[in-house]
């Protein structure tokens, strides 16, 4: 469960980014594997924000997870609207690989403020 605090300042329009450089969930296709990326959090709050602390227990949950960083994006992203309603939110996830690769993805929902 993911605690929300009030938002004393929700008649303003501003953004708040999280930056999780620890991101981990088991690969999808072979569960023994780990996924690793740096996940980052933006969003446009309106009534209520993320409690930080709840916030990094729920995102560590995700460690015991088999799924692809894709489900795990959107599925992040259905969250932070089912729990705070933003205005905006969206969520990177960015994998650096092999022979200077990086893979990211980004799930976006609401209006860009």
């Amino acid at each position: 469960m993911i605690a929300t605090i009030p938002n004393h300042t929700s008649k303003r329009t501003y953004t708040v980014t999280l930056t999780y450089a620890g991101f981990r969930c088991q690969q999808e296709v072979n569960p023994a594997l780990t996924n690793f990326a740096q996940l980052t959090l933006t969003y446009a709050p309106n009534e209520l924000l993320y409690d930080f602390g709840s916030l990094m227990t729920y995102l560590r949950a995700y460690e015991s997870e088999s799924l692809s960083l894709e489900t795990a994006a959107n599925r992040i992203l259905d969250d932070l609207f089912v729990h705070l309603r933003p205005i905006w939110a969206r969520v990177t996830m960015t994998l650096a690989r092999e022979h200077g690769l990086t893979i990211e993805i980004r799930a976006e929902q609401g209006h860009t403020p």
